[in-house]
């Protein structure tokens, strides 16, 4: 989706200069600022490149249109919330503690973008095909991740087998709906993030389950 009441350089004016070294993140930067300033169907790539203080050369030097810059910003995004979550956890912990060390971390990174989060499950995948394939990366991620991060023995102490991949689906599409719903009804963080800690553990619970019929 390009901007429709903005015209991009011509290619001849558009490749005359070089590409600062930071621009992507310069400008990844710029797009999250302004969707959480005015959401993601009100930015404009002039909100872009003036939050950023690039020109709007430099931003169609380094993405297509605005959708591949929104496309680039849910990868790194989704990524740190991995890395995150994989620096934020215990293996040692007992598993219900690491459930709430899980959604702890969840949670801290909703908070920190609140209005990209909020586009993402709700805009990102009615952009197009690419879209669509963002959004499955980012599902089938966080499903691995959560597969491996219940591999460990103090869920196999449970008798909790590591989450199969629809039980693991189940989690990451409610968790997606729960926030959603805190998001745009303003509520009250600290009850949403109890029901997602029950909600999750309670899932969990269920995985020895997993391979019946």
């Amino acid at each position: 989706m390009v901007d429709t009441e903005e015209r991009r350089p011509t290619e001849s004016s558009s490749n005359d200069r070089p590409v600062p070294p930071n621009a992507k993140g310069r400008l990844l930067a710029g797009l999250a600022a302004s969707i959480e300033e005015r959401g993601y169907s009100d930015t404009t790539v002039a909100h872009v490149v003036r939050h950023a203080r690039m020109s709007r050369r430099a931003f169609y030097q380094v993405f297509q249109t605005k959708d591949d810059a929104l496309f680039a910003l849910a990868e790194t995004i989704d990524a740190e919330l991995v890395d995150d979550l994989r620096a934020g956890v215990d293996s040692a912990a007992p598993w219900e503690m690491q459930v709430v060390q899980s959604i702890d971390v969840y949670f801290a990174n909703i908070l920190r973008h609140p209005a990209f989060y909020l586009c993402m499950i709700r805009e990102l995948a009615h952009l197009g095909v690419q879209a669509a394939s963002v959004v499955r990366r980012g599902t089938e991620t966080l499903v691995e991740l959560i597969g491996q991060m219940t591999d460990n023995e103090e869920f196999r102490r449970a008798a909790h087998p590591p989450t199969e991949r629809r039980l693991a689906l189940m989690i990451v599409g409610a968790l997606n709906e729960l926030v959603a719903d805190m998001l745009e009804t303003h509520g009250e963080v600290e009850s949403y993030r109890h029901l997602a800690i029950s909600g999750t553990t309670a899932l969990l619970s269920t995985s020895h389950f997993g391979d019946q019929p």
